[in-house]
């Protein structure tokens, strides 16, 4: 069983991608003394297999479970929602000096085995964290099979 990760971007540039996005946030104003925050991010996720299913969950750290879009098509799930930049100013005059939240909007796509059953997934959203149930095929989940001798 194996997922196909895919990106929105030209794989082997993603890292440089990242860098370039981190390098213009540090050094971009938008007036004197404020940095921009908001970026394109992509949660982390992980995908575990545990007997009859597939787990997939991804961390959404302070987003709100209608912020978040599962779709299916053509067998490619989609996980994507947009996370808003929710801070406020301290005292008057007062600036960040240093914001390591990211913000913005994402999509992940996963490509699912054929051994998926696509009408059985669900999802379960608590304290920021995604979990994706993918149901196995019946036919598709291991099992033992004796060898009996003939007599």
């Amino acid at each position: 069983m194996s997922l196909i990760k895919h990106t929105n971007r030209f794989v082997p540039w993603n890292d440089i991608d990242v860098l370039a996005n981190r390098m213009n946030r540090l050094f971009s104003d938008s007036g004197p003394g404020n940095l921009t925050y908001a970026s394109n991010w992509a949660p982390p996720v992980s995908v575990e297999e545990k007997g009859g299913e597939i787990l997939l969950t991804a961390e959404l750290p302070g987003m709100a479970e209608d912020a978040v879009e599962i779709n299916l098509e053509n067998n490619v799930l989609t996980i994507s929602g947009e996370k808003h930049e929710s801070r406020e100013e301290g005292e008057q005059g007062g600036k960040y000096h240093l914001v390591e939240r990211s913000f913005g909007s994402f999509r992940r796509s996963f490509t699912l085995p054929r051994t998926v059953r696509a009408d059985g997934i669900t999802a379960d959203f608590e304290n920021g964290l995604l979990t994706v149930r993918l149901p196995k095929a019946e036919e598709a989940v291991s099992r033992k099979i004796e060898v009996s001798r003939r007599s």
